[in-house]
């Protein structure tokens, strides 16, 4: 929640890729498993929910704001 997301819009999604969705009015990441898309609470959206979702684009690289991180490397 702390940090920021590179998304490559030109990329279509794969299975096990991480993307970043538009779903019931919020932006947020899920996983493409299957005919699924995970988000990160576990919700599983399927079936004809997937007509409600926009994909935005593949999740590249996260940046981790460190200042913000309570255990440090």
């Amino acid at each position: 929640s702390d940090g920021y997301a590179v998304i490559d819009v030109s990329r279509r999604p794969q299975q096990g890729d991480t993307v970043l969705v538009r779903y019931d009015g919020r932006m947020e990441f899920a996983k493409l498993m299957g005919m699924a898309f995970i988000t990160v609470d576990g919700e599983a959206i399927e079936g004809e929910a997937l007509d409600d979702v926009e994909v935005s684009g593949v999740v590249t690289h996260t940046i981790i704001d460190l200042i913000c991180d309570e255990s440090p490397v």
